[in-house]
């Protein structure tokens, strides 16, 4: 049986070694019991929600840089995180059996990781120090091994491993103080929300989950329930007879800002995983219509999956092709994009992203945007959302297709950018439009 250590340790040198796998793929179940994977899923995610800031403290040790051999690496940033971070984790326990997983230079990760255990202190930490002391928790502070940097945004992008270009781009954006939400929103754990079935309510959802272990409150929407731990809820009977999905607070809204009416038809033009999906469905019964589409066959699945859970197969057809489409009364574009608000949920998508991406993605997104446009009858609505808090992504795509001579004259009815907010939510944009001709 592969341990949770082992099946993270593999998943993070395959990340490192192909930057385009998908890490969903890579922490695929390999004979390793449930909490064990568990335990997988938060090492690896937390390994690459916090690799600049490991690195920065396993520099400061390795006075001859970290190891050239990536599993060694690897391996060293692994036990670094379980030492800074995983609660509860004896210091002994994690140097132990991360060593043991290291087939050379054993004596050289067991002194390093042991000099990192050292530097941590069961006390607050000194706020008049932020370059030289880093707060763990309310009771413990990690010593840092070499100061900070003494500028503030790039003290953030190292705390929050976050590019330095990015983190420079918001500061002169949205400024200082959004800045800060933006970073640690980017390396926190990010909430879990669940949402309710249309027939189903808030607080009888919330008793049947609560009977099941699943610890939930409610959320400001009235709709969601927000999860804050007890048994996984994906184990549930309320979950397998498909009385809740899972959405963020600012997906929900950027759905909801689409408006529509029963016997609605409506294509939902990027579907995967098909939670928009369903509250279009919801929305347009009894005798409406949802044409949920994908390029991507494997993540239409997921559609179908989530469509005939909320058992809503009467209304929605998923699609594989627009050809043949009929108009739709409204359209939603929720292309693909940085996912930039959602960097503590995408968090192997921070490694990816570069100059480059800002003045790729759009062109692919002014397409999906004319085509959603297309697909419209006159006087129907198009929503255009993203995961993004990227002009260039959102605004700026809005504009450059209306301005597009081949576009048909459309008015834009309203938009809305969010930022991220540790615990709270995701960021995102929409912007709705109507098509007048």
């Amino acid at each position: 049986m592969v341990s949770g250590r082992g099946l993270a340790l593999h998943a993070l040198a395959t990340l490192m070694r192909e930057p385009d796998a998908r890490l969903r793929e890579l922490l695929e179940n390999r004979g390793t019991d449930r909490r064990e994977f568990a335990f997988a899923f938060e090492l690896t995610h937390g390994v690459l929600r916090r690799l600049r800031l490991l690195d920065h403290v396993l520099e400061g040790l390795a006075h001859r840089g970290l190891p050239k051999d990536p599993a060694l690496r690897t391996a060293l940033r692994l036990g670094a995180y379980q030492l800074l971070f995983v609660g509860g984790m004896p210091a002994h326990a994690a140097v132990h059996e991360t060593v043991a997983m290291v087939r050379a230079n054993k004596g050289f990760a067991n002194a390093l990781l042991r000099r990192i255990a050292a530097l941590v202190h069961l006390r607050e930490a000194d706020p008049a120090k932020p370059r030289d002391e880093l707060p763990l928790g309310p009771t413990r502070t990690l010593e840092l091994p070499r100061p900070l940097p003494a500028d503030e945004a790039a003290r953030l992008a190292v705390v929050h491993s976050l590019p330095d270009f990015l983190v420079q781009r918001w500061g002169e954006r949205y400024g200082l103080a959004a800045l800060r939400q933006i970073a640690i929103a980017a390396s926190a754990v990010p909430p879990v929300h669940l949402r309710t079935a249309a027939d189903v309510e808030r607080a009888t959802l919330q008793a049947e989950l609560a009977a099941a272990g699943v610890d939930v409150e409610p959320a400001a929407h009235a709709r969601l329930l927000r999860w804050r731990g007890g048994e996984s809820p994906f184990g549930t009977a309320p979950y397998r007879v498909g009385r809740f999905l899972v959405q963020d607070p600012t997906a929900l809204a950027a759905a909801e800002a689409l408006p529509l009416r029963a016997g609605d038809t409506v294509i939902d033009l990027c579907a995967a995983p098909g939670t928009k999906t369903t509250l279009l469905a919801e929305r347009v019964r009894p005798n409406g219509r949802v044409f949920a589409h994908d390029v991507d066959a494997n993540r239409l699945e997921r559609v179908r999956d989530n469509v005939e859970r909320l058992r809503l197969q009467s209304l929605v057809q998923v699609v594989d092709a627009t050809a043949g489409l009929p108009l739709a009364d409204a359209v939603l574009a929720d292309v693909p994009c940085s996912n930039t608000g959602v960097l503590g949920r995408r968090i192997e998508v921070r490694t990816r992203l570069e100059h480059e991406t800002f003045t790729e993605l759009p062109s692919l997104q002014r397409q999906l945007l004319a085509q959603a446009i297309a697909l419209t009858r006159c006087g129907g609505l198009v929503l255009y959302s993203t995961c993004s808090i990227e002009l260039e992504e959102n605004g700026d795509v809005v504009a450059a297709v209306l301005a597009d001579p081949a576009t048909p004259r459309c008015t834009q009815l309203g938009s809305e950018l969010t930022l991220p907010h540790a615990g709270v939510r995701d960021g995102g944009y929409w912007c709705l439009l109507r098509r007048d001709g």
